[in-house]
């Protein structure tokens, strides 16, 4: 009976198993728990990153500058490693110097620095491909 409540504690993450010779049930979820790869965290608060993602351009910029050197080339591929932050990522690592990518990724931090530069340059309105618009006016009036 204890050994159950023991577990439920477990699966719910309140609480790691304790590990005893003569319980195997406890050492299999201990064994299974060691194998999940843990989720990379975030290098910045959430809420710092949640107000990354809701800030205009202007102030956006101005809160990357203020992240230490370091934690904002973390922060550019822990957005890049998901795909709906991308964006994000690019801007990041657009406000990054490429040795701090390079410390923290090798020639990774290479690669993002470029696909950032070249983003950028899609951005401004030059040369690159366009996604047009959809409306549904047209199709509304018959």
């Amino acid at each position: 009976m204890a050994q159950r409540r023991e577990l439920r504690r477990v699966k719910a993450g309140t609480e790691k198993p304790a590990r005893t010779d003569n319980d195997p049930e406890g050492e299999m979820v201990a064994a299974n728990r060691d194998s999940v790869p843990n989720e990379a965290t975030c290098p910045v608060p959430l809420e710092v990153l949640a107000l990354l993602l809701r800030s205009d351009e202007r102030t956006r910029v101005a809160l990357i500058r203020e992240i230490d050197p370091e934690a904002r080339a973390r922060l550019a591929f822990f957005c890049y490693n998901r795909v709906h932050l991308r964006p994000l990522a690019f801007r990041i690592a657009g406000l990054c110097e490429l040795r701090d990518l390079r410390v923290i990724a090798g020639i990774k931090g290479d690669l993002l620095f470029q696909q950032a530069t070249e983003q950028g340059l899609f951005e401004d309105g030059g040369p690159g491909p366009r996604k047009k618009g959809v409306t549904l006016a047209k199709s509304a009036r018959g």
